[in-house]
C-alpha cells in the first residue's frame, strides 16, 4: 500500500513511517525537513492523491484540517477504498487539562483548538457517504521532539500499540 504521512521525520510519524516500511509499504514522507510545507494545501494534496492512505499527522495552524478536506474531497468521487488516519491528541477530551510541558498556556490552547478543529472535520466527513474510511487516533502523554515528559510513552511503543 502507498502511504502518505505528514511529519514523517519526528515523533509519531517518524515511528509510523520506520513501521510501515518495515511491513513493506511504500512511504511518501511529507515534512519540513524535506523542503515540504503542509500550509501549502494544494501542493501536499497534489503529493497524497495517488496514494492509498493519509497518515494526518503534522500540525501548522490549521493546515491539517485544510489538508484533510482537501484530500477527503479528492478521493471522494473515486470506487476504490482510501484510508485516512487523523491524529488529534487527548487534549481535546471534555474538561482535560491543557498543560503541555514545555508549551505556555495560550500556546497549549492555540494546540487543543487547531486539533479540535481536525476532530469537527473528521466528524463532519466521517457522516457523508464515500470510499474513505476514516479513523480519529487521541495520543495521550507521548515523547516526542516538542514533548519530553519522561513520564510519557515513546512514540515507537505508542505507534506498535495503534
Amino acid at each position: 500500500m502507498k502511504i502518505a504521512i505528514t511529519g514523517h521525520k519526528h515523533g509519531i510519524g517518524e515511528a509510523f513511517a520506520m513501521q510501515l516500511t518495515a511491513r513493506g509499504h511504500d512511504i511518501v514522507g511529507i515534512s519540513r525537513s524535506d523542503g515540504e510545507n503542509i500550509r501549502r494545501t494544494q501542493h501536499t494534496a497534489n503529493l497524497i492523491e495517488p496514494c492509498d492512505m493519509l497518515i494526518n499527522n503534522a500540525i501548522s495552524f490549521y493546515a491539517q484540517t485544510e489538508l484533510l478536506f482537501e484530500v477527503w474531497h479528492r478521493w471522494q468521487p473515486l470506487e476504490e477504498a482510501h484510508f485516512i488516519w487523523n491524529i488529534s491528541t487527548k487534549l481535546c477530551e471534555q474538561d482535560h487539562d491543557i498543560d503541555i510541558n514545555g508549551l505556555s498556556i495560550r500556546e497549549a490552547m492555540q494546540y487543543r483548538n487547531q486539533k479540535m478543529s481536525l476532530e469537527l472535520a473528521h466528524h463532519q466527513l466521517n457522516f457523508q457517504s464515500s470510499n474513505i474510511e476514516m479513523e480519529l487516533i487521541r495520543p495521550g502523554p507521548v515523547r516526542t521532539q516538542s514533548f519530553s515528559n519522561q513520564d510519557a510513552i515513546s512514540a515507537e511503543n505508542y505507534v506498535k500499540q495503534v
